[in-house]
């Protein structure tokens, strides 16, 4: 029994059982994932069902489910009066590691160790899932409610493609090293980029829950006006964790300065606050009804850190520095000596480097915030979120412009010390030479032979030693008596 509850789910079986018939380990994989998905979301609307009475025909909470799914995975709903494409990125996010570890047994299974061999599990589990999701928008569209399939299927092969696509390289080792191969300017950028974004997703998670305890009064008392019993109010509190990713985003745009808006004519920003009516969910009442004037400005402090972080990795990854012994792979195998900055990077080059990276993270927070805003309805609800052309505008502001900043101060201070570096060396071997007589009559002086080298190089002889050597001339020695 211990057995049982301990084993993994999909076990890695020896031998790869599935190196015959890859499609056959792609398409189980795939359907895993859909499946194991599928029953997260449909599961807790049967349970209410259930402690509801079993009112009303079981299909109800199966077609809430599905549409629950299909909106976290991006396929928006069309509604009798609007529609419904707000996402929740904890559920996108938790989809997509089941798609990621569904992938890496697929991969374990068919034995994959060639491209060829990855795409053979890639394809078929992507053409699996999408069929899957086109299915399930079918299945649950009514009169009032339903989701376009070809948009559900668009959506789920993005999705899974992505999450496949990395699961099956990272079991199989096909792109071992493949960071070491990019250009060495272009991962200094990524780097950097990668720095800020992060950065900014921090600050975004600290101002969430600093306006969380700031108003946990009022979001208390939301919770409790819902009165929705033991295992509404479970699920509740699951529903708000799975929109929480989506918030740490809206706090990120609300530090960045253009914020967010809560429906339409609404706005959450630095510069003020504008609010109509909310929806009644519990984690909406942290939202901020005023700001505390210009210190609210503040927060913008964040993105530039941020931005100062991005630049100092820029520049630790552009100097002259051997990374050879620094970057490992995951399977411990030793980048070659050739990745190696011999050579400093151009002042103007490290610039454009720094703005790339700014750059890169300016794209990359535009895309975070389209993917976490959308609509909840018709009316007032029809905006959610913040404008991603803005977010990107600020980024590129907030982060790039330090980000460079940081890189030139620290280049020019890199200049002389370098420059002192080279001229050192020169000055050492000329105080060696100069070092050498008095070292030698220094010794002679504590009365030890003195050096009658001259000077000479280690191991030539002496002029002393070649007289010695030079052989006696004169008369040879007249005989011994008795010899002659």
């Amino acid at each position: 029994m211990a057995d049982l509850l301990t084993r993994p789910l999909l076990r890695r079986d020896e031998p790869a059982w599935g190196s015959r018939v890859p499609w056959l380990a792609a398409m189980v994989a795939a359907a895993w994932a859909l499946l194991a998905g599928f029953a997260l979301c449909v599961l807790p609307g049967v349970a209410v069902w259930i402690a509801e009475g079993a009112i009303g025909p079981l299909g109800d909470p199966l077609r809430f489910g599905s549409r629950v799914w299909l909106t976290a995975h991006g396929s928006g709903l069309d509604l009798e009066a609007g529609s419904l494409t707000l996402a929740p990125l904890g559920l996108t996010l938790l989809f997509v590691l089941l798609l990621h570890r569904s992938a890496r047994w697929a991969a374990h299974s068919a034995g994959v160790a060639t491209t060829r061999g990855a795409a053979a599990v890639v394809v078929p589990a992507v053409v699996t899932y999408a069929v899957g999701a086109g299915i399930i928008a079918a299945l649950s569209a009514t009169a009032d409610a339903s989701s376009q399939p070809l948009e559900a299927v668009l959506w789920a092969a993005l999705w899974s493609g992505a999450a496949v696509t990395t699961g099956v390289a990272h079991e199989s080792g096909l792109l071992a090293g493949w960071w070491h191969q990019v250009p060495p300017l272009l991962r200094a950028a990524t780097a950097g980029a990668a720095a800020a974004v992060a950065g900014l997703v921090c600050v975004g998670a600290v101002l969430m829950g600093v306006s969380l305890v700031a108003h946990a009064g009022r979001t208390g008392d939301l919770a409790t006006a819902l009165d929705a019993g033991l295992l509404g109010s479970t699920l509740l509190v699951v529903g708000c964790a799975l929109i929480v990713p989506n918030l740490v985003i809206w706090s990120a745009a609300f530090a960045l300065g253009p914020g967010f808006a809560v429906g339409t004519a609404t706005s959450v920003a630095p510069d003020g606050v504008t609010l109509g009516l909310v929806p009644a969910v519990p984690v909406l009442g942290a939202l901020p009804t005023s700001v505390p004037g210009n210190l609210t400005w503040l927060v913008v402090a964040g993105p530039v850190l941020a931005g100062v972080l991005a630049g100092l990795l820029v520049h630790r990854r552009l100097g002259p520095v051997d990374v050879a012994d620094e970057l490992l792979d995951e399977a411990d195998e030793v980048v070659p000596a050739d990745d190696t900055v011999e050579e400093p990077v151009p002042l103007g080059t490290a610039v454009v480097v720094a703005g790339g990276a700014g750059a890169i993270a300016a794209v990359a927070m535009a895309v975070l915030a389209l993917l976490s805003g959308g609509s909840a309805g018709a009316e007032r609800l029809a905006v959610l979120g913040p404008v991603p052309w803005e977010v990107a505008a600020a980024t590129l502001g907030l982060v790039g412009v330090p980000a460079i900043l940081v890189v030139l101060v620290l280049r020019f201070r890199r200049a002389p010390r370098a420059e002192a570096d080279e001229e050192d060396p020169a000055d050492e071997d000329s105080a060696d030479d100069d070092d050498a007589p008095a070292d030698g009559a220094a010794h002679a002086a504590d009365g030890g032979p003195a050096d009658r080298s001259g000077g000479t190089a280690e191991g030539e002889p002496s002029a002393v030693e070649e007289e010695e050597e030079e052989p006696l001339t004169g008369p040879p020695p007249p005989p011994l008596p008795g010899q002659g």
